[in-house]
């Protein structure tokens, strides 16, 4: 029970990194996205590892309830702390709102503004959105509609949320199964729970050099290949050389670790502002599916003890190849319509031409 606990505590507080990741994209410039995303990531970490620690000093699931789900009210203070982002209070047209987010952003950074710097913002953005402010109710929705059923009509960015999130699911799916595969590697299983989530560590820090240096794609195709590797000889390692199983898991959950930061920041790039929030929260949706199936991946056991590994393994092989589709986002602007998503794929195959 305890076991289970663990895993379901990690989880459902999960879907708030996507909101906060999202949210942080669209907060910085393109060389801080990553910076962002591994922030976030390490925070993240240090959760898994309070949790591991405090159930182990509590022992009672009632008590873990009470303790972790409490501090989560505190959250209600981001109203007022976390400032909206300026992409998309001019998606919405709000060119008050943002200019005032703009100002006050400049002020706690030291950085004076001149009037002609502001005039000319909101010049240009109310030039670009000027339509906002005059659309009724009606037009708003058949607007959004009509982006819906644009992004229908877009093979490029159909085939990409389709991929996008057949990765996310095999994420997930690898992820919280090889957390739930800890606390039977090894002897404590609160000590293999929290060593499986320090590992996470060292896993954000080549996450930060490699993006930056080698793109998204090469960073997330690779480490999905070697969790693949890794969890595959991990089914074929004897039982006797526990210190290499123990290796073969540990490289396993290093990897799958960078492809679970790698798409966080892929997918918020890979769209554009006025469907980022919706088309990533339609690819951590399916993700999750990857996360229900993961806690049932030990019943396989009964019938060959490394099927569950050989899972972990084939999948994450497949989707590392499949995400060789997706563009390569590295120093791109985030882009605010489809028409601009679209063309970052196209932009990256005239500089291979």
């Amino acid at each position: 029970m305890q076991t289970y606990l663990l895993q379901v505590c990690f989880m459902r507080v999960d879907n708030l990194i996507i909101i906060f990741l999202c949210t942080g994209m669209e907060l910085v410039g393109p060389r801080a996205r990553v910076l962002g995303g591994t922030v976030i990531s390490v925070f993240y970490t240090f959760g898994e590892v309070i949790l591991g620690v405090v159930a182990w000093w509590l022992l009672n699931w009632r008590y873990l309830l009470r303790v972790f789900y409490i501090p989560i009210f505190f959250c209600f203070s981001y109203l007022w702390l976390l400032p909206e982002s300026v992409r998309w209070l001019l998606t919405m047209g709000k060119i008050e709102e943002a200019r005032n987010t703009i100002i006050k952003a400049a002020k706690r950074n030291g950085v004076k503004l001149s009037e002609e710097t502001l005039n000319k913002f909101e010049m240009n953005s109310l030039c670009e959105h000027k339509s906002f402010h005059d659309v009724s109710d009606e037009e708003e929705e058949k607007s959004a509609k009509e982006i819906l059923k644009q992004v229908m009509r877009s093979k490029i960015l159909l085939l990409r949320v389709v991929n996008c999130s057949f990765c996310w699911a095999t994420i997930t799916f690898v992820f919280f199964g090889l957390s739930l595969t800890s606390v039977s590697v090894g002897g404590n299983k609160f000590t293999s729970f929290t060593l499986a989530a320090l590992i996470e560590l060292p896993a954000y820090a080549v996450f930060f050099f490699t993006m930056d240096r080698f793109g998204r794609k090469a960073t997330l195709c690779v480490s999905l290949v070697v969790s693949g590797i890794s969890c595959i000889s991990f089914a074929f390692v004897p039982t006797d050389m526990e210190w290499m199983q123990m290796l073969l898991f540990l490289a396993g959950k290093f990897s799958i670790t960078i492809s679970f930061t790698v798409v966080y920041v892929y997918t918020a790039e890979m769209f554009p502002t006025e469907l980022r929030h919706s088309l990533l929260g339609v690819c951590a949706m399916v993700g999750r599916i990857g996360s229900m199936i993961a806690p049932q991946t030990p019943l396989l056991e009964r019938y060959l003890e490394s099927l569950p590994l050989l899972l972990f393994g084939g999948m994450s092989i497949a989707s590392g190849l499949l995400s060789l589709y997706f563009p390569e986002t590295l120093n791109m602007k985030l882009p605010d319509t489809i028409e601009e998503a679209e063309q970052i794929g196209r932009k990256n195959g005239r500089r291979r031409r």
